[in-house]
């Protein structure tokens, strides 16, 4: 069986409408094709209706059925970079979840450890990419952070939903899970101020300061006031 065979032959256990990563399955194949003869040969696939090109480097291998071919759809793209907590979904579909806003946003936005490269956007959904471990506390910590970091741009944001929010954040707050956050994803100053702020107020202990300067004053919205509102 030649390279191109053994390459038709994986392909065909590859269920249908699965990411593939060329550059990660041209690791499997390096010892018996060049990487210009592997991505002639995923060109000819895609000519012959087994594979289909979705973005760069990026293929999946179509459904077809009765009615034609079956696209793949973002709830597929969304799985493969948030399987096996990997990833998870930000921006308005998250803002949505934890009730902040009724508003809808134009993409779908992820986080995932699974991409390689900086971002990537694929159909709809943008995905970047960080590089940590995620855990139920770690994922909470992200959400949350997102959230202070947006705030100002979140369209019609509900600050009483906001206040339910942090009120639930804070019960379940980690520490050592939310450093860890910090110290492998780049977050504003401000937005760690922000959460400083919410912390503080609700009197849930912290050792966020080892983050900030004394002498900076940070732009974030003034949580008293936000709860004196609600």
């Amino acid at each position: 069986m030649n390279s191109r065979q053994q390459l038709e032959s994986y392909l065909s256990n590859v269920e249908c409408n699965t990411i593939i990563e060329a550059n990660k399955l041209y690791l499997s194949f390096s010892t018996e094709m060049t990487e210009l003869a592997f991505y002639k040969a995923l060109e000819r696939l895609c000519k012959q209706g087994i594979l289909t090109h979705l973005a760069k480097s990026i293929y999946y291998k179509p459904k077809n059925s009765r009615f034609g071919v079956v696209s793949i759809s973002e709830k597929d793209i969304v799985s493969h970079y948030t399987k096996h907590k990997s990833g998870l979904i930000v921006g308005y579909q998250l803002y949505n979840k934890v009730g902040l806003t009724t508003q809808v946003g134009k993409q779908t936005e992820v986080l995932s450890s699974a991409l390689k490269e900086q971002n990537k956007k694929i159909k709809n959904v943008v995905v970047r990419s960080i590089q940590c471990e995620l855990n139920a506390k770690r994922i909470a910590a992200i959400e949350t952070l997102e959230i202070l970091q947006n705030y100002k741009k979140i369209e019609n944001l509900c600050n009483e939903a906001l206040v339910v929010y942090m009120n639930n954040f804070a019960s379940i707050y980690s520490d050592k899970e939310t450093e860890y956050v910090i110290e492998n994803i780049k977050y504003k100053k401000s937005t760690i101020a922000f959460l400083r702020a919410f912390l503080n107020h609700l009197n849930v202990k912290n050792s966020l300061d080892r983050y900030l300067s004394v002498l900076s004053s940070y732009d974030y919205p003034s949580v008293e006031e936000l709860y004196a509102a609600t």
